[in-house]
Parts: structure tokens; sequence; C-alpha cells
């Protein structure tokens, strides 16, 4: 369902194309996949290249961030930003792809279920735990996609990968039913996260819905809605513009370095620099900034404070 790093495509010919970069928070709509949202997105914005950053099932809704142009080169660093989700369970069935699309594989008595249960179990699954994959997911198995597998009906082992589930709470409980807001590291599948602790608690369960509120820098005030998105494009291109979010903000919680006009032409050139505040720079990540608060590039200081470029953006204008 991903093509490439961060869902990154080159725009098929059959529309006109332009230079614009950016980033778009879409909120995507449910029964829609990443990739379709990631096209309609540049179709409206008619954009020569994007990618979007860590795909959502059909099934869910909420945040997604869509880079255009020189920001899909931000696209692998998004890709590993903690994010934060709201997911409703639905007690009493286990279904083949762990979520409201699958067929029912197994059954449980949902009324068994307590709410203090339930808290008491979810202490197990918070900070870092080992979860094994769905077989309904894009990893692959011997070059196949495991869910390309699973609708042969094949099953194969899956080992469990480490994740971290830093905040875990529960929000709401019902018979039938529970909603959990789940902040989690990179890789955590929700669909596992839920049928695994009802499996703690002796019950079946599955997704019935699931919402992104968050993803790295980007929250829920920044969405852009489809409906929305649809209506500033009947205003034209540069009504579209005003909606993309500069580069930067796409590694607003990391370290700033400024250059001036001489380090970083040096540093477009693959060069490493010598930064005058060195003495009291930690090394590490950064994002390279002009004096004018643009985004260079991303970069690393060294343990001698000096500035390597990592990955570097081309200006215009």
């Amino acid at each position: 369902m991903v093509s490439g790093a961060g869902g990154e495509n080159r725009v098929r010919p059959h529309f006109s194309r332009r230079d614009v970069s950016g980033i778009l928070v879409l909120d995507k709509p449910p029964g829609l996949t990443s990739n379709a949202a990631l096209q309609r997105v540049r179709r409206l914005f008619q954009a020569d290249k994007g990618g979007h950053t860590g795909s959502l099932d059909p099934l869910a809704t909420g945040l997604l961030p869509i880079c255009l142009g020189e920001a899909t080169k931000l696209s692998g660093h998004l890709l590993d930003a903690d994010k934060r989700y709201v997911v409703r369970a639905s007690v009493g069935a286990c279904t083949s792809t762990a979520d409201a699309e699958g067929e029912v594989v197994r059954r449980s008595e949902p009324a068994l279920l307590t709410r203090e249960a339930l808290e008491q179990a979810l202490a197990a699954f918070r900070g870092p735990i080992l979860q094994r994959p769905p077989m309904y997911s894009a990893l692959k198995h011997k070059g196949r996609r495991l869910y390309e597998l699973a609708r042969e009906g094949v099953e194969v082992e899956r080992p469990a990968r480490p994740v971290t589930i830093s905040g875990l709470a529960l929000r709401a409980f019902e018979p039938g039913s529970f909603e959990l807001d789940v902040r989690c590291s990179k890789g955590t599948y929700i669909r596992s996260l839920v049928e695994d602790l009802a499996a703690a608690t002796g019950q079946c369960a599955h997704v019935a819905s699931l919402r992104r509120l968050a993803a790295g820098p980007f929250g829920e005030s920044q969405m852009v809605s489809a409906e929305h998105l649809e209506q500033v494009a009947e205003q034209g291109l540069a009504a579209l513009d005003a909606l993309l979010l500069e580069p930067l903000a796409g590694v607003a919680d990391w370290r700033r370095v400024v250059v001036d006009e001489a380090r970083s032409l040096r540093l477009s050139q693959g060069q490493a620099v010598a930064l005058d505040q060195a003495g009291g720079m930690q090394s590490g990540a950064v994002a390279i900034v002009d004096e004018a608060a643009r985004l260079l590039g991303l970069g690393e200081v060294d343990a001698n404070g000096r500035l390597a470029p990592r990955r570097w953006l081309h200006q215009s204008g």
C-alpha cells in the first residue's frame, strides 16, 4: 500500500505538475487508504512530488502529515516519530484482521469483563514491551507483504518486536466496549495492543474505530479536513498553498543551528563547518536554518563542535 520511504511517489503524467514544497496535516477520512489520500492531495496541489509519513488503515481517521516537494526529504524522520491515538475496542469477538473489517474467528463473553480488571491489565502494557505484529500488516516475509499472505490464508511466524507505550489510559468503559488513549513509539500496532490487552483479561476484542491525534510535532489543531481542502481548492492554488506548513514545522521539536550564507554554501556542498557556539553546543542531530529562519537541512554536530550536513533541502526564492 505504501510505495517507497514515507509513501513517496512520482506524479503520473495525466495532470499538471509544479514544484511546491510544504507539509499538509490532513485529517484522513475513513474508508480511504493513506496512499489514496496522498494522491488526492497531490492532484489538488498539482505537486510534482509527495509522500505521507506513516500509513493509517482505511478504517482509521485522523492526522496524516503529507509532505510535498522538498519537504519529502523529512519523511523518513517523521516516520520515526511518536504517535497518539484514541481507539475504541469492541469486546467479545476476535477477527481475522483484528479490526471491524475482518471475519470473526473467536468469541468470548463480554459481560464478564469489568472495568477494574481492565484497569489492572493496563499496567503490564505501559513502557517498553514486546509486541507481535499482526498478519494483516505491510511487513514483509521472504519478499512478500504479510497482508498478501494473510489473504491467501497463510500464517507465518512473526517475531515479537520492542515498542514503547509511553501513555495508556482508559477513557471510557461500558459493557461490550472500551476506549483507550494511547501514546506510543513508531512500529506500534494498535490492533495488536487491543487484542493482547483483551487476552490478558481472558477476553476477545478487536478495533472498532481508530483515530490518530498526534504524530511527532503535529497535533489536532493543525489538521485540515478533506472537505475543507476540497472547498479551498475551488479558490485556486494560492489558497491551497496557504494551508501548507513550512518544512521547518516537521522538525519543530529539534534543536536548531543558525548558519550564515558562507557556512550554508559549504554545507550545501557536503562540507562540515565549525560553529561559533561550539563550546556550548551539544552533539547530536540538529535542524539547520538560515538567518531568515528557513529550514536548510538536517545535520549532526560532533563532539568537537563541527556541523556536518545529513539531508539538504534545495531552496527557491
